[in-house]
C-alpha cells in the first residue's frame, strides 16, 4: 500500500494520509483534529477514514491535465487511474495551500518573501498593484516575451524553463508573483514560495481572446456587486496576454501566503467530467440543487446564495455559458468558506466552434436566451432563496440595464462583439421574463444549441 502525507500551508505537522490500495482504490484520513479548517465541504474533518469515490473526486482535482502529468505517466508507468502515483511525482505543488507529499518527506509549502525568494524576469513590466489602474496594454520584452512566445506557439515554457507552479487549462499558463517594485518574477528553486498572480497567452490565432475575457471581466465587476478577479493585458499585436490577481493568495508585512481553497468539482465530490450537468446523473450531478447545498456550507448562505445568482445572470448577460464547476470556488478564510471572487470570465459565445449549452440549467432552460421568470423563480428556489420576488426581480431590471449602459462604452473595435452580445442577451431575458426594458439595436450573435457543435 502506497501513502502520502497531506499539508496545509501554516501547518508544520501532515493533516491527513492518503492511502492507495493494490486495486488502486484509495482512502483519505484526517491525522490531527487541530485543523484551520476541513480541506473540503465533501471531506468534512472526522476520524473515520473516507473511501474510494469520496477521495478520489477531491483528489483527483489536484492533478491537471497537461503535458507534465503526461510525461509523468510515460516516464514512471503510471495509469491515468492512479492518483496516489500521480500525487508522489506532482502533489508538492497542488493548488490552493494543500500539498501531498511521500511519507516523512515534510512540508514543500511555505510563505514567500517577497526580497528573498522570486527571481525577476528581465523585460517585465511595471505592473500596477491595482491591476486596474492598467488601462493601456503593457510593454514586454527579454524574458517575459521569450516565455509568453513558448507558451502562445508549444503551450510550454522554453525548454530551459523549470515551471515553478503547473496549472489547468486548455491555454498556456504561468503563474507569477509581483514584486514590491511592480517587476513580475518566478518563484526560486526549492523555495516553496507561492505565486501572486498567472499569466495566460492563447495561440495566435485566438489573441482577440485576451481582450475579450479583459473586459468581460471588467463588466462583471461593475454589474453585479460579489467581488470579481482583477485583470490587465500584457503584450500586443500578436503577443498578447491576460494577467489575472490569484484570489487564492493573501500580501502581507513583506510575504505571500497561500489561502486554501476548492473548486465546486472537489467540494462536491465530483470528477473533472462531471462539471458540466449534462454530463452528470441523479445524485452526481452539478445541478441548482447542489449548488444550494454548497451555499449552505459557506459561512453566510444568504449572501452567498444572493452573490451566485448575481454572477449567474451577469454571465448569461455576458455570453459565458462555460461557468461550469471548475470555474466557480470556495474560499477558505476561516473554518467555514466564502463564496470565491468570480473568475474565467469567458463570452464563449463569441466562439462559434463550441456549444453554448449553459453549463448547468437555469429552472427548465438550457440555452440563457430561453430564460424566463418561471425558471429563475425555480432556480432560486433549488439554490435555497424564496424565489424570484419583487425586490430580485428590480435588482435583474438593474443588472441587465447596468450592462447594456457599460456594453455602450466598450472600446472598438475589439469589443464591438462582445457589445453585440450583451445587447442581444439582454433583450431575449427582458422579453421572457417580462422586464420591458429598452434595449438597443444590435447584430444577431448565432448561438450553437446543443447537438450543433461538438
Amino acid at each position: 500500500m502506497t501513502a502520502l502525507d497531506v499539508y496545509l500551508e501554516g501547518v508544520v505537522e501532515p493533516i491527513g494520509k492518503l492511502k492507495s490500495a493494490p486495486n488502486e482504490e484509495v482512502s483519505f484520513v484526517y491525522t490531527t483534529c487541530d485543523l484551520p479548517h476541513p480541506i473540503s465541504v465533501s471531506l468534512p474533518a472526522r476520524e473515520e477514514p473516507f473511501g474510494d469515490v469520496a477521495t478520489r473526486g477531491f483528489f483527483s482535482n489536484l492533478l491537471f491535465e497537461n503535458e507534465m502529468r503526461n510525461q509523468v505517466m510515460e516516464k514512471h508507468g503510471i495509469s491515468a487511474g492512479d492518483i496516489i502515483g500521480l500525487l508522489y511525482h506532482l502533489g508538492a505543488d497542488c493548488p490552493g495551500s494543500i500539498s501531498c507529499v511521500p511519507e516523512g518527506a515534510g512540508p514543500v509549502k511555505r510563505p514567500g518573501l517577497l526580497a528573498e525568494d522570486y527571481e525577476p524576469l528581465v523585460g517585465s513590466p511595471q505592473v500596477p498593484e491595482a491591476l486596474s489602474e492598467a488601462e493601456e496594454p503593457l510593454d514586454v520584452s527579454d524574458d517575459l516575451a521569450r516565455i509568453m512566445t513558448s507558451l502562445r506557439d508549444n503551450r510550454r515554457l522554453p525548454p530551459e524553463s523549470e515551471d515553478p507552479s503547473p496549472l489547468a487549462g486548455v491555454q498556456g499558463k504561468i503563474a507569477v508573483t509581483r514584486l514590491h517594485d511592480g517587476r513580475l518574477a518566478l518563484p526560486g528553486k526549492k523555495s516553496g514560495a507561492p505565486t501572486t498572480h498567472i499569466l495566460k497567452v492563447p495561440r495566435a490565432n485566438q489573441m482577440q481572446s485576451v481582450r475579450q475575457e479583459h473586459h468581460a471581466t471588467r463588466l462583471m465587476a461593475r454589474i453585479q456587486k460579489h467581488e470579481t478577479v482583477r485583470t490587465c493585458i500584457i503584450g500586443e499585436g500578436d503577443l498578447q496576454g491576460l494577467l489575472v490577481e490569484r484570489f487564492d493568495r493573501r500580501t502581507e508585512d513583506g510575504k505571500v501566503y497561500r489561502v486554501h481553497q476548492e473548486d465546486f468539482c472537489q467540494a462536491l465530490g465530483l470528477g473533472h467530467i462531471l462539471k458540466y450537468e449534462r454530463n452528470g446523473e441523479p445524485g452526481r450531478i452539478f445541478d441548482a440543487h447542489a449548488i444550494g447545498r454548497l451555499m449552505d456550507a459557506t459561512l453566510q448562505p444568504g449572501k452567498a446564495r444572493i452573490a451566485f445568482f448575481e454572477i449567474t445572470l451577469a454571465n448569461m448577460l455576458l455570453g459565458n455559458s462555460d461557468n461550469h464547476a471548475k470555474n466557480h470556488a470556495l474560499l477558505y478564510t476561516g473554518q467555514k468558506p466564502v463564496l470565491a471572487p468570480a473568475y474565467d470570465i469567458d463570452p464563449v459565445l463569441l466562439n462559434d466552434s463550441v456549444t453554448h449549452e449553459m453549463s448547468f440549467r437555469i429552472g427548465c432552460a438550457r440555452m440563457a436566451d430561453d430564460v424566463g421568470a418561471e425558471d429563475l423563480d425555480l432556480f432560486l428556489k433549488a439554490i435555497g432563496a424564496k424565489g424570484f420576488v419583487r425586490p430580485l426581480a428590480r435588482r435583474c431590471t438593474e443588472i441587465i440595464e447596468t450592462a447594456i449602459a457599460h456594453a455602450e462604452n466598450l472600446p472598438p473595435p475589439s469589443a464591438k462583439q462582445l457589445s453585440a452580445v450583451i445587447r442581444q442577451q439582454a433583450h431575449h431575458l427582458s422579453a421572457n421574463a417580462g422586464f420591458e426594458i429598452d434595449v438597443p439595436e444590435f447584430d444577431n450573435m448565432p448561438v450553437n444549441r446543443p447537438g450543433a457543435a461538438d
